[in-house]
């Protein structure tokens, strides 16, 4: 199935296709800003499945090297709106994550598993998670 995704200006419009290959939350400081909420969660997907349709220009990357894992990551998003777009790794190039809120069309994602528990804001106490798949790996 092909989602159609966008910017809050609508100005950047994407498409994916599929689901995601992995479902997270994270709740490191980093994600928490990025998404200017109490975690964020990240929609995993191949590059290959990944389409900017509209709107390239305006995405702008930010090289976030102050990471918790000490890895940088390439945080996209919209520089008219801000809207936080994607997650990608310059040298893991098999992934990119997707905010899942900027999917335009409804889906049942659900997460399998928290990064960075440790992190969470005290008032988070319990998050509906799916059971792990057994071969996994990120």
């Amino acid at each position: 199935m092909q989602r159609a995704g966008s910017c809050l200006c609508r100005k950047v419009r994407f498409t994916v296709l599929g689901d995601p290959f992995q479902y997270a939350v994270c709740h490191c400081i980093n994600c928490k800003k990025f998404a200017g909420s109490a975690f964020m969660t990240n929609a995993f997907f191949s590059p290959d499945n990944l389409s900017v349709t509209a709107g390239k220009d305006l995405v702008r990357q930010y090289h976030d090297s102050d990471t918790a894992s000490g890895n940088t990551l390439t945080r996209s998003f919209c520089s008219e709106c801000g809207t936080s777009l994607f997650l990608s790794s310059p040298t893991k190039t098999d992934w990119i994550s997707v905010c899942p809120a900027t999917v335009d069309q409804a889906q049942d994602w659900v997460p399998r598993r928290e990064n960075r528990p440790d992190a969470k804001f005290s008032w988070v106490t319990e998050l509906h998670m799916a059971p792990k798949h057994k071969a996994e790996k990120l």
